[in-house]
């Protein structure tokens, strides 16, 4: 699953809302960290809630290893242009090193 269905998108960013709410903005380093890769602490978040099922999670959790930037967009769902401009705008540069750092191994 590359993807998630709109109602559950819906719901784990309405989950990740409720979890984030008393922060005023995203931070940076949780953001590096989802793009390295480092997913666990959110897939328990979501768990956690008790709003989805124990197969959802899965595969929610499956979207996100795939394409660690669905979690980083329902992460900024909602946020300022600033803020959108910011963390949409290292994508490229993650992506770049990434890209880079793959073809040294190859």
């Amino acid at each position: 699953m590359n993807d998630l269905s709109n109602g559950v998108d819906d719901m784990v960013r309405a989950i990740l809302a409720y979890e984030l709410e008393d922060l005023d903005t995203v931070d940076a380093m949780a953001v590096d960290d989802i793009r390295a890769g480092l997913l666990d602490d959110w897939v328990r978040a979501i768990a956690s809630s008790g709003m989805l099922s124990e197969r959802i999670v899965t595969e929610v959790e499956r979207a996100w290893r795939f394409d660690p930037e669905l979690l980083v967009d329902a992460l900024l769902d909602g946020a300022d242009e600033v803020t959108l401009r910011r963390f949409k705008g290292s994508r490229g540069r993650h992506a770049d090193s990434l890209s880079a750092a793959a073809s040294a191994f190859a």
